[in-house]
């Protein structure tokens, strides 16, 4: 089966140019093509289409705001001749950034990056949102620029009001205007735990883990007593070695 997908541009020359690319590819098949994106947002509300290809600058609604209009948006790449829209762009989940004018070996990188999601959640069962996880790193905006960050070199999180601060293995740390609540929510619950009310550890790098205080990367960090079973259920009781009982 090929995956749908929807080419949305105020330019037709641009449609003609994608629509070409599309035909050269063996994974992709276009569902719909659309000049107005009044009349796209229409056909998304009724039809399913599984990756939209859209112009960011067009009359009457752009594509930024198509995105945030739409409850489940498919998975998007985003297309634009001004590159300062990128960092609004990946704040909404999209997928990946196309710079104009589109060369065709950075169409099929988006192609190929849309594959692999796709495949990610038709073997997790996850939502193609969700696969984004199956990848060990992420995304943080730190001032005017986004860092990568790989999940094996995260310590711990620390809450600082609205910002979080990011401490990993290098000694440096990352400040982002993201609660921890809602940080929390975002990375993969099994690598990391709540400890207290102002810390998230990276359960993969705990030393000890003693009544007040759990110990990572040679930091003491306190072990909240609201936090404790939970502690003690998904870290030690799960890789606790046990005496043999005779």
């Amino acid at each position: 089966m090929k995956i749908t997908c929807l080419l949305l541009d105020d330019d037709p020359l641009v449609l003609d140019l994608l629509q070409a690319y599309v035909a050269m590819t063996d994974v992709l098949q276009v569902q719909a093509t659309f000049t107005d994106p009044l009349e796209a947002h229409h056909y998304l509300l009724t039809n399913q289409v599984q990756v939209l290809f859209s112009d960011v600058t067009m009359p009457h609604l752009s594509g930024l705001d198509l995105v945030r209009s739409l409850q489940q948006p498919p998975l998007v790449v985003l297309m634009t001749s001004h590159p300062q829209y990128a960092m609004e762009g990946f704040n909404l989940d999209v997928i990946d950034f196309l710079l104009k004018p589109i060369s065709l070996d950075r169409f099929l990188k988006a192609v190929s990056k849309v594959t692999s999601l796709l495949r990610a959640q038709s073997a997790n069962g996850a939502d193609s949102r969700t696969a984004l996880t199956g990848e060990d790193s992420f995304f943080i905006r730190t001032d005017a620029q986004f860092v990568r960050l790989h999940y094996r070199e995260v310590l711990y999180i620390e809450a600082l009001k609205d910002f979080t601060k990011i401490n990993t293995t290098d000694g440096r740390t990352h400040l982002t205007l993201v609660n921890l609540k809602n940080l929390e929510e975002q990375l993969p619950p099994g690598l990391f735990v709540r400890t207290h009310r102002s810390y998230l550890i990276n359960s993969a790098h705990i030393e000890t883990i003693s009544t007040l205080e759990v110990r990572v990367g040679g930091h003491a960090l306190p072990l909240g007593h609201t936090y404790r079973e939970q502690v003690t259920e998904r870290i030690v009781n799960r890789f606790l070695i046990r005496r043999q009982q005779h």
